[in-house]
């Protein structure tokens, strides 16, 4: 994850109860001198907002789970059937499986609201899937029937309100993310233990990571950030009025050599050891618990990118 630089201001106006006392013991009718009427919402004023785009690792996909359970879904589902509803009734989808988690990551609370824009499936440019659903990229798409791209809802949103942080996380489904967890899942599952299958060479794999893809890839997420910043542009921000966190995707189940990951924050680089058995105790000699961690992988991916 990128550095990311805390600018959120609060700017409130109080009016003192003791002036306001004082005016109407002295005449009841004695005007209070005001500054002039409160400022609209928009950039630099009013209560700060954090705002989040791109696919199901910020949408907050799955983010209505509190673990798994036998003994009734209320132990597990925490937030219910309506945790994705997100229209102003709460009785639905504004963009039908885009899957915007009430717990996603941009509702932080503390007198900053949050605003979540990403979309369960999407990739940096706007398209709709083989099975019918919209899903807005980083891209200012617009059909004239309500249907925008990310960056153009945000470019609305941050004109009428005081947007101080976008996070940003994109670029799974332009490699084909899903297929290729659900097909290295499988190879990954039906293999025996003592020769496992990691699918690194499977052609799900190789045809999505050659390095023209890659390098084609890179220039559309760089295209999508740098559409962010013009939709913030747009709305009347300059550069440094507002912060871009630029999030990363984690991996649910590292390879065993990976002992430790270095991640820059704020602060400088923190070192994340991720603990685990012998490469060769991991593959060999624990099947089942090889079997567990595919199960919660599959748990993961099951409905990214519906």
């Amino acid at each position: 994850m990128t550095s990311v630089r805390h600018r959120l201001s609060h700017r409130y106006r109080f009016l003192s109860a003791a002036v306001l006392a004082a005016s109407l013991a002295t005449g009841g009718l004695a005007a209070v001198a005001l500054a002039g009427p409160a400022a609209a919402d928009g950039p630099g004023s009013g209560a700060p907002w954090v705002a989040s785009l791109g696919d199901s690792y910020v949408s907050g996909e799955a983010g209505r789970w509190a673990g798994n359970s036998n003994v009734s879904s209320s132990f597990a589902d925490a937030l219910g059937s309506t945790a994705y509803f997100d229209n102003a009734a709460n009785t639905g989808e504004q963009i039908p499986r885009c899957h915007r988690s009430k717990s996603q990551e941009s509702y932080i609370g503390g007198g900053v609201n949050g605003l979540d824009l990403a979309c369960s499936g999407a990739k940096t440019t706007t398209f709709t899937s083989s099975d019918g659903y919209f899903k807005p990229g980083l891209d200012f798409f617009d059909n004239g029937t309500g249907q925008q791209g990310q960056a153009k809802m945000l470019q609305t949103f941050a004109a009428r309100h005081n947007v101080k942080m976008v996070v940003v996380g994109i670029g799974g489904n332009d490699f084909n993310f899903a297929s290729i967890v659900q097909s290295c899942l499988s190879d990954f599952l039906t293999s025996p233990s003592w020769l496992p299958n990691y699918c690194n060479d499977d052609a799900s794999v190789t045809a999505n990571f050659t390095s023209a893809n890659v390098s084609a890839v890179q220039a559309r997420i760089a295209t999508g950030l740098q559409n962010v910043r013009t939709a913030m542009r747009n709305a009347g921000y300059a550069d440094s009025a507002w912060s871009a966190v630029v999030q990363t995707y984690p991996s649910p189940i590292p390879n065993a050599r990976m002992s430790r990951s270095s991640w820059n924050f704020s602060s400088g680089p923190m070192i994340i050891r991720l603990r685990s058995r012998s490469h060769h105790d991991g593959r060999h000699r624990h099947p089942a618990r090889r079997h567990a961690a595919g199960v919660r992988l599959a748990a993961l991916v099951g409905a990214y990118g519906r």
